[in-house]
Parts: structure tokens; C-alpha cells; sequence
């Protein structure tokens, strides 16, 4: 998933409406807990500290980018010890002990002495593949949260259209709302507010404590994180959470981080001139991918900051706390980049962690020392290069 593996677990990837962990819970009715990749281990451990897999005879492992849709659920429910489901060499997943996992994320040992090969939409590891994947991800969560209504969504519900509509009772939906259910469900969840004359076409989630804007166009296949603020016209993108792009401006076919600003007026292409196949470079540093797809927008990391006005080009890359203040960006932005029409920097590391806390502390939380550690740490890194 490129930079937006930088601060979280495989698991915390939204890839639906509901996190690999979210869904699981929900699906399940279990508590998971998770055993991160080495370089975000204390991140994780910080944000989530009862998360941490102990030690048991028994596992039942599941890839964090698994989309446990009812198919893949089965075959893992099927498991037996030492068993694994593999796809393209990859474990969606296994039955193991807590040192073998262990062993396995840190790449000194191998999942599953007896593994089966799954045919059907497993993963979600890309950017791209999760978009391919959001219509039936996303109607899956959505049939998640209004079956659970109690505890995740909330209580008011009707049938708009041929899907259903569920508004939690501390949802605000403001005079001249527009709910679009023909094509798919619609979640607006607790403390969620929809201001005057936006429309919500389903299948869509607005979930916890996020805000729409007046006259907002928030279209199918589209997932607002919680506590985020979202205007202008987005169709087919997850917003992670605690990000705001509150103006005028489009967005569509993609994926944006946590703690994002998006400024007035910028606008993203999702299609090439050409309707050819888009491709994309995660990373500078990395190779272009092939993403399969016509409609492709690109992904926009943490705490990256994106000014207005920009004109953002088909298939980009914005990079964990890029600061981007130019009209036409280039396509592959790496992290910590500080661009401005007159010249391309290194966005100073005090003037940095200076505005991540102004930011976070909006919305009354700041950030925690393991946190400050890993993003100094990919600062550093991008220096040394």
C-alpha cells in the first residue's frame, strides 16, 4: 500500500467501511488482537495496547488486507491446525501457534505446513485492488453495521430506494438532504452530521462523528472515516479518518490517509485523456505498476497537506506529511516534501511536528512518543537518501 503502510497495521486498512479489525469483530463477535510488521509494531501497540497477540497453542492468523467477504469466511472457518489458505504466494490465512506468526511477520518462517490455494477476492493489498474490491467490501460492511445496529450504527431505519437507509439516533441530517438507497445502502453513524442539500448516493457510509458539507456530492462506493469533514464531489474513495477536504473540488477512485488536509478547490483526475489504463508509481523510489483499471486517482498518505487550487494528475502518490502548496504537483510526491511553485524542499522536521500537533489538537488528541519516534524516523530516512 505504499506510504500508507508507513503508520499502520495491514488490519487498520480501511478497506471497506469497516477496518480489517472492525470487520471482524462485527462478523465474528471476537476481540482481535495483531501482530504488526516490525517498523510499525510500537505505533500500533500505542494506538491499540490491548491489541498485542499473546502467547496460545491455537491461532487462527488472518492476513490484515483479507477482505473477509462470506466466501473467504468459510474457508477460513474450515482451517484446521497447521492449515493455510494461500493466494498468488501469499497467506490470507492460517492456523498456527503465537511464535510461528511471529517468526513468519518478521520473515524468518513460513505459515501453514498444508495450504490450499483460494480462487475468490481474498486480498485487498493495493491501493488499486482495493478499489477493484470496494463495491463488494463495502455492501458487505454496510450489511455488517445495519444487522448491528445497536452498537455501531444506530437505530433509525428505512427503506429509500430498494436498499436500506440506517441513521444512528445522534446522527444530525440537516432540511434538504438527498439519500440516494436505489443502488445500494446508506450508514450515516453516530454523531455524524449532513449539512443542507448534500446528497449521499449508496452504497455509502458516513461513519462516526463526520461532517458533510452543504450541497456535498458524496457518490456510490464511497467511505467518510470517522470525524472527518468532506465537501465538493467524491465518488468511489475512502477517507480514512481525521482528514477534511471541506471545499469545492473533486475526488474519485481514491484512497486518503489519516490527518489530510485537502485544501479549496483542488481537484483530482481519476481518468486519463487517452481512457487507457492508468499507472502509478507508490514511491519514488519504486517501479510503475500496472493498475488494471480506466478510473484511478492515486492515494494520499497521513498527514499529508494538499493546498488549493491544486490540479492533481491521474494516479498519484502523495507521501506521509508532504506539504504541497503548487498549482500542478507532480504525480509521485515522496514523504516529508515541501513543494511551492518557486522550489522543492524538505519539509523541516520542527515546522512539521509544529503543525501535526495544531492539527491534532483540534480535534482534542496529539500525538503519542511512539508515534513522534516512526514519523522522525521515515524523516530521517528520506534525508539519508
Amino acid at each position: 500500500m505504499g506510504p500508507l503502510d508507513d503508520l499502520r497495521s495491514s488490519g487498520e486498512h480501511r478497506l471497506g467501511a469497516l477496518t480489517g479489525l472492525e470487520r471482524i469483530r462485527l462478523a465474528w463477535g471476537v476481540e482481535p488482537s495483531i501482530e504488526a510488521a516490525p517498523s510499525v509494531r510500537a505505533v500500533v501497540a500505542e494506538r491499540l495496547p490491548a491489541s498485542v497477540v499473546h502467547d496460545g497453542r491455537d491461532l487462527l492468523a488472518i492476513n490484515g488486507c483479507c477482505t473477509l467477504l462470506p466466501a473467504v469466511q468459510r474457508a477460513i472457518a474450515d482451517l484446521g491446525p497447521g492449515e493455510a489458505i494461500m493466494q498468488g504466494g501469499t497467506v490470507v490465512a492460517a492456523r498456527c501457534t503465537a511464535n510461528e506468526l511471529r517468526d513468519h511477520v518478521s520473515g524468518a518462517g513460513s505459515l501453514g505446513s498444508r495450504s490450499t490455494a483460494f480462487d475468490g477476492p481474498a486480498l485487498a493489498s493495493t491501493p488499486w485492488s482495493t478499489l477493484d474490491l470496494l463495491p463488494a467490501t463495502l455492501a458487505h460492511d454496510l450489511e455488517l453495521l445495519i444487522g448491528h445496529g445497536s452498537a455501531s450504527a444506530g437505530g433509525r431505519r428505512a427503506d429509500l430506494g430498494d436498499h436500506p437507509v440506517q441513521i444512528a439516533p445522534s446522527a444530525t441530517i440537516c432540511p434538504g438532504v438527498i439519500i440516494d438507497a436505489s443502488q445500494g445502502s446508506v450508514v450515516v453513524a453516530e454523531d455524524a452530521t449532513v449539512r443542507p442539500g448534500a446528497i449521499l448516493v449508496g452504497p455509502c457510509a458516513v461513519l462516526a462523528g463526520a461532517w458533510i458539507a452543504e450541497r456535498a456530492v458524496i457518490k456510490a462506493n464511497s467511505v467518510i472515516g470517522p470525524r472527518c469533514k468532506v465537501g465538493g464531489e467524491v465518488g468511489s474513495v475512502i477517507v480514512h479518518g481525521n482528514s477534511n477536504k471541506v471545499h469545492d473540488g473533486h475526488l474519485g477512485d481514491c484512497l486518503v490517509g489519516e490527518w489530510v488536509n485537502i485544501g479549496a478547490g483542488a481537484t483530482g483526475s481519476n481518468l486519463l485523456n487517452t481512457y487507457g489504463e492508468v499507472t502509478t508509481r507508490l514511491e519514488p523510489s519504486s517501479s510503475v505498476e500496472r493498475t488494471g483499471r480506466t478510473f484511478y486517482g492515486g492515494i494520499v498518505a497521513d498527514h499529508a497537506k494538499v493546498g488549493i487550487m491544486a490540479a492533481i494528475t491521474t494516479g498519484s502518490s502523495f507521501g506521509t506529511g508532504a506539504m504541497i502548496a503548487c498549482d500542478r504537483p507532480p504525480a509521485c510526491v515522496d514523504r516529508f516534501a515541501w513543494l511551492t511553485p518557486e522550489r522543492m524542499a524538505r519539509y523541516r522536521w520542527d515546522r512539521f511536528e509544529q503543525t501535526m500537533r495544531a492539527v491534532m489538537a483540534r480535534r482534542g488528541t496529539e500525538p503519542g512518543p511512539a508515534l513522534l519516534d516512526r514519523l522522525r524516523a521515515l524523516h530521517a530516512a528520506g534525508e539519508a537518501a
